[in-house]
């Protein structure tokens, strides 16, 4: 493990990190086809230890000169340290300070849909996602009311964007995530696979989420949409079920992971009853 000390924002040493201010610059670096694809940069010091033991390699961290806390654990002999003064960080972040260290991951190919169905019987299906804190918030409540995988489709964001992978507290480290092909060909993707589509929608004639029955080993695929526009309707046609959460007071949806949340473990108690 090697400590640099940066004082020019120039240097090629903190390349992967510059403009971290600019969000939309920022996902589109991370895009297969930009210049950071092969990488994903994660938070804090519980995010990174997180993110080390579930085995994706740190290639660099990013400090503070000025901080006083601790390095994460389990830092691998691999990694290169960069203490960064504020004019670097001001380069970075758009501040002079940096309340955490920030790690970049060398990012691992994603695993191949078809496989990863093989042993999954809960999934999350998004379509439309592309708010990084919602999805982040997804991911942590997928993980834990037992959804086995998250599948997305095309228009569905990065999960393994910086402020998706803070918001899930690490989580997307601890669930596996595919792509899949536009819909309705994903959708019948997961058909195929056995999955029965179950779309979680505002809408009065969905049957309430409680009244929901499952078979305790059959494959579930519970699908969500963006917040505000919802699913399309061509994706409700697609479903077999379809399941609303009911609300009070005038209240029209909730906020996607919650709902998601919701249904989950409406899904997880029905496989147990």
């Amino acid at each position: 493990m090697k400590t640099y000390t940066v004082e020019d924002p120039n240097d090629p040493l903190v390349a992967d990190y510059l403009r971290l201010d600019d969000h939309l610059l920022r996902q589109e670096r991370e895009l297969p086809d930009g210049d950071m694809a092969g990488f994903f940069l994660a938070e804090g010091n519980q995010v990174i230890e997180r993110g080390i033991s579930s085995g994706y390699v740190l290639s660099t961290l990013l400090i503070d000169t000025s901080s006083k806390k601790p390095l994460p654990k389990g830092l691998p002999q691999s990694a290169n340290i960069l203490l960064c003064n504020e004019i670097v960080l001001t380069a970075i972040s758009g501040r002079p300070y940096l309340r955490d260290p920030i790690g970049s991951f060398f990012r691992p190919p994603l695993p191949d849909a078809a496989a990863a169905l093989k042993t999954a019987k809960t999934v999350v299906v998004t379509e439309r996602v592309n708010n990084p804190t919602n999805m982040g918030a997804l991911f942590r409540n997928a993980c834990a009311l037992g959804s086995d995988l998250v599948c997305l489709d095309p228009s569905s964001c990065d999960p393994m964007y910086r402020r998706a992978v803070r918001v899930s507290m690490g989580q997307v480290f601890s669930i596996k995530h595919v792509r899949l092909p536009l819909f309705p060909e994903g959708l019948r993707v997961l058909k195929s696979a056995g999955f029965a589509l179950v779309a979680l929608t505002p809408g009065n004639h969905a049957r309430r989420v409680g009244d929901f029955c499952i078979g305790k080993d059959d494959p579930v695929a519970l699908i969500i949409g963006a917040e505000g526009p919802g699913l399309t309707e061509e994706t409700l046609q697609e479903s077999d079920y379809q399941i609303r959460i009911p609300m009070d007071r005038n209240v029209d949806s909730l906020n996607v992971g919650t709902a998601a949340a919701v249904a989950l473990y409406a899904i997880r108690e029905a496989r147990f009853s």
